[in-house]
């Protein structure tokens, strides 16, 4: 039995804040003035941060922060293919993503969720398209995703960390990879969706008897500079007809687009603070 401290007045070990048992409460995306609930407008994206290098005993990590989203990333490798596991020449790619219990206001249970194992062969699909697999022949590459904070459009900002975190291991690659998410609803784009906007559309009523009812979420990841603009990953979840998604994915890609300046400033920048730390050492 672990140790109690009788001088202060525990609460129980299993607790709730009552403001998640209350029914959900779907605010409007739209205010009068045309602004979302956090003053964005439709395509406006949230505040970004980039970063590289915060695990010290991977090869390459990255740290990214869009909004409430908290992700990072651990890349390991390449190295030898384990014995008993299928010989390629090729080099495998093997991507696993966890999303901590606490990464949501209502604690998550442990284990492994579908949603988990989606976004995994997700990430390993985009990733194998990325990385220049023949290089490596007879070995693997392991990239770890944690999601510390589910703040919305967490598929996208999988994608921009393991990119970063794979250019950050020194991995030849056609181009930096990264990604950005699209919401569509009532017929109005929503750049770069937060968690309320996503639940929104989930839980939102719905006509059964109305079939035009449009709603919808894309993420795409893509390499802007390597032939002209290369899709490495399209993910759509909703209904939404033809002309909706082409719409989405433009906006999609001049936002993929604004954030591989980012994340190619974020690596230029580390690159420059070692080169000035190994003069520094080389001088003392």
């Amino acid at each position: 039995m672990g140790s109690r401290d009788s001088r202060r007045i525990l609460g129980p070990d299993r607790s709730v804040a009552y403001s998640l048992l209350q029914p959900p409460h779907l605010q409007p995306f739209l205010s009068p003035a045309r602004t979302r609930t956090d003053g964005r407008t439709p395509t406006d994206t949230r505040k970004h941060f980039f970063s590289v290098g915060l695990i010290s005993q991977a090869k390459g990590s990255a740290y990214v922060e869009i909004g409430n989203t908290k992700v990072i990333c651990g890349v390991y490798g390449p190295r030898d293919v384990q014995r008993g596991l299928d010989f390629r020449m090729a080099c495998q790619v093997v991507c696993e993503v966890k999303v901590v219990p606490f990464a949501s206001p209502i604690r998550r249970p442990p284990g492994r969720e579908s949603r988990e194992t989606e976004m995994s062969q997700q990430l390993k699909d985009a990733l194998e398209s990325v990385i220049i697999l023949d290089k490596f022949p007879k070995s693997e590459i392991c990239v770890y995703v944690t999601v510390v904070e589910d703040g919305g459009g967490v598929l996208g900002a999988c994608v921009t960390a393991a990119g970063l975190a794979v250019a950050h291991a020194n991995i030849d690659m056609y181009d930096l990879l990264v990604g950005a998410s699209v919401l569509h609803h009532n017929k109005v784009l929503y750049a770069d969706p937060s968690r309320h906007e996503e639940e929104h559309i989930t839980l939102a009523p719905r006509d059964p008897n109305q079939t035009t009812d449009e709603w919808g979420q894309v993420t795409v990841g893509m390499m802007p500079m390597y032939a002209g603009g290369q899709v490495a990953l399209m993910a759509l979840t909703g209904q939404m007809d033809a002309a909706s998604v082409v719409d989405a994915m433009d906006m999609a890609v001049d936002i993929c687009r604004r954030l591989y300046n980012l994340a190619k400033k974020t690596l230029l920048e580390h690159v420059e603070q070692t080169l000035q730390a190994d003069r520094e050492a080389s001088a003392e």
